[in-house]
């Protein structure tokens, strides 16, 4: 099932994608014994895989990480919606840099006032107090 749900998460399809009938028949051709899960099976999975990383991600930041750079970014889209993104980077062990989306949203406006609740939010609930430069 983790391939399934790696490939809805990775290839940002619907979670609707699970109940169409192409798919479905697809899975009866090529894997007679598998069977798809529900749509609201799926949302609970790949909400609680959604879960199980970002603990993983808190844990390594404050066990591992000797410093956390966060990027915010904010953008209006064609359809006048206001979207915001706030990114982790930082240097593993390997000296590899990642990044890691945090929080990925809708927003009321582009105002200072907002931009802070909602980092701040993020900020205290991820576990990066103690590591963010």
């Amino acid at each position: 099932m983790l391939v399934l749900y790696r490939m809805i998460i990775v290839d940002e399809l619907p979670f609707s994608f699970i109940e169409k009938d192409e798919f479905r028949d697809f899975c009866r051709v090529a894997c007679p014994r598998f069977i798809p899960p529900s749509r609201k099976i799926l949302v609970r999975d790949v909400y609680q895989l959604y879960v199980d990383e970002k603990l993983k991600l808190k844990k390594y930041f404050i066990e591992k990480s000797s410093g956390v750079y966060l990027t915010i970014d904010n953008w209006t889209s064609i359809q006048n919606i206001n979207y915001m993104v706030i990114t982790a980077h930082f240097i593993d062990c390997e000296w590899k840099l990642n990044k890691k989306i945090l929080s990925f949203g809708m927003i009321p406006d582009h105002k200072g006032e907002t931009i802070r609740k909602l980092s701040s939010h993020v900020y205290w609930s991820g576990g990066l107090r103690k590591c963010v430069q």
